[in-house]
């Protein structure tokens, strides 16, 4: 997967083959949110519950959501947390803790979702006032974020941005924010998704996306 690719999505996922690319980790998490835990039962509500218990945990540490997180397939994994089961666990907890405990349609699979970077510039503007997107409260975690030098640093940094997209009621793509993930966690990826994130940022919003996202 290239960055900033559309992908084709084909439900169930990648139990077979493993969270191995940004393909299987996107289709994967896609998959989850539209067929099981965005539904209104008690067990997709039991399973939101244990995605946002596990903010922040470690991957593989909470036995509830090891069906949801951790690679299936055999043989050919080492004891520690693979980069398909690092991006799937920070992906699905981050959702679940913008979605909540209530079901609706905020970072919902929908045909045209907002990229994250595209979500937190929808936020930026409604900050700025008189001032540049560069200049507001959200821009300069989103900026603290890119230049995070670890993988659980960017979690942290990402948490707090989701925190204000859901007071914002902004939704955004979490299967995508999953593979970008996948790939930031690849040395000679991180440039290219970080550069992507910017693009879109960047970008001038269409009233389509302002309104798309509740403005």
């Amino acid at each position: 997967m290239t960055v900033g690719e559309v992908i084709s999505v084909t439900y169930p996922d990648a139990d077979v083959q493993g969270l191995v690319s940004a393909e299987a980790v996107f289709r994967h998490v896609h998959g989850l949110i539209a067929h099981r835990l965005s539904k209104d039962t008690s067990t997709a509500r039991a399973l939101r519950a244990q995605l946002r218990g596990a903010l922040n945990r470690e991957v593989g540490s909470v036995p509830a959501i090891w069906d949801l997180t951790l690679d299936k397939r055999k043989g050919g994994l080492s004891d520690g947390a693979t980069r398909g089961e690092k991006a799937v666990h920070g992906a699905l907890t981050l959702w679940a803790f913008h979605q909540g405990a209530a079901v609706d349609t905020a970072s919902a699979p929908s045909d045209r979702p907002l990229s994250f970077a595209s979500a937190i510039r929808v936020v930026a503007e409604h900050q700025k006032g008189d001032k540049r997107a560069e200049e507001t409260p959200i821009f300069n975690r989103f900026s603290a974020a890119v230049q995070a030098p670890t993988f659980d640093g960017l979690l942290v940094h990402l948490r707090s941005l989701v925190s204000q997209l859901k007071s914002a009621g902004i939704p955004c793509d979490y299967a995508k924010l999953a593979a970008d993930l996948f790939l930031w966690q690849d040395s000679g990826c991180r440039s290219s998704v970080m550069r992507d994130w910017g693009r879109q940022f960047a970008r001038a919003l269409s009233e389509s996306s302002v309104a798309s996202s509740g403005e």
